[in-house]
């Protein structure tokens, strides 16, 4: 057998020719059954450099202006955007919903959470396609015009709660007393409508005082970043008011669900309510809050619709939150329909819905893991 001096593979990887060497001249022909040579684990999680390109690349283009232009279909910016739409979403959701349902459980009226409880619940029952309908076409882009007034309330608002807490303890005794326990809520809510108003009253005036009249301009000298107007900030907004009713139903059920007698014995024993809560209550529904955070977690992973229509739908790795992205189960949703079958795009959707799957069971698992030790760890309080 002659020895071989070189393989050349044809440019659709489905045949090789071999040429002889040591005095040989001869050029062998080979068929290589290659059915899907666009796809590799390399390509689909690892950088490519694509012709055209300076420098390899994490890429997702499933097709291109003409059959010459090879698919891309790396699948790491849809994870990369599937985590980040799940993360900025929980940013809001889980302190909205864990705290809302505490005080709903601990500290509000009663007359007051016969009627809010069942309001929450309800919100979960809003279809997604018309939170990303609304995020997409009525949020994004007076968000864009009030965003200086959105980042004021993140300093503001804190402190209208803290200064209007302080100040309710400041009244005498027995002016609160004349007050239900839980009805001050009532005064918390004018406050922070209050507050609320008066941020986006100061939207203009703050921008111009603080980012030189352009919030966009200034964020792209000042940081180079690029501001779009369907971003993470408004996904985070509309699926974090997805999320919120489950979150606050489950975590609520884990509050009440704590026995009467432990809560009895700490304010027996000299603590007052909010040491109560804090050292008592909290622990003991721990396992119920974290499966509320998984179950949320859950729902934004595998969100489609408010994803698709509030994003941009860009499949890009950036954590900037004012750029959009693209998750993988709203590239499903997308690319499914023109995907050929049997061809190389429907194997690698099923497979990034395959993937989707083996990461929601993953986390699941541990999830479990960890309640049922933080069950065995606060069952002998």
């Amino acid at each position: 057998m002659a020895p071989v001096a070189a393989v050349y593979y044809t440019p659709k990887a489905d045949g090789a020719f071999v040429a002889g060497g040591a005095g040989e001249d001869r050029i062998a022909a080979l068929d290589v059954f290659n059915p899907h040579p666009e796809v590799s684990l390399g390509t689909l999680f690892g950088k490519v450099w694509y012709e055209g390109y300076d420098r390899p690349a994490y890429v997702w283009q499933s097709s291109g202006a003409g059959d010459d232009v090879e698919p891309k279909l790396s699948l790491t910016p849809l994870l990369a955007g599937t985590l980040k739409g799940t993360i900025y979403s929980l940013l809001l959701a889980i302190p909205l919903g864990v705290f809302g349902a505490m005080y709903a459980s601990q500290f509000m009226h009663p007359a007051y959470k016969r009627y809010l409880k069942p309001l929450i619940e309800i919100m979960a029952s809003l279809p997604s396609v018309v939170l990303g309908f609304l995020a997409g076409l009525w949020l994004a882009p007076r968000l864009e015009k009030a965003l200086p007034g959105l980042i004021l309330m993140a300093v503001v608002l804190p402190l209208v709660v803290l200064v209007t807490g302080f100040l309710w303890r400041l009244l005498p005794r027995p002016v609160r007393g004349r007050f239900a326990m839980g009805t001050e809520v009532l005064l918390f809510i004018v406050t922070l409508a209050g507050g609320i108003w008066l941020c986006l009253a100061l939207s203009q005036p703050f921008e111009a005082l603080a980012f030189g009249g352009s919030f966009q301009s200034w964020l792209l000298a000042a940081t180079g970043l690029p501001f779009d107007q369907r971003n993470a900030v408004v996904v985070g907004l509309a699926m974090g008011f997805a999320v919120i009713p489950i979150l606050f139903a489950i975590a609520e059920d884990a509050f009440s669900n704590v026995p009467a007698n432990l809560v009895a014995g700490s304010l027996a024993l000299g603590a007052d309510r909010w040491q109560t809560v804090a050292r008592v209550v909290l622990p003991t529904a721990s396992p119920g809050i974290f499966s509320a955070i998984m179950i949320g977690f859950g729902r934004a992973i595998g969100e489609t619709m408010i994803v698709l229509m509030a994003t941009g739908n860009t499949p890009i790795i950036d954590w900037n939150p004012f750029n959009g992205f693209r998750t993988l189960s709203a590239n499903i949703a997308v690319e499914i329909p023109e995907a050929p079958y049997g061809g190389t795009l429907y194997r690698t959707l099923f497979l990034a819905a395959l993937l989707l799957f083996v990461i929601t069971f993953l986390i699941n698992t541990v999830a479990e893991l960890v309640r049922q030790r933080l069950r065995e760890r606060f069952s002998q309080l």
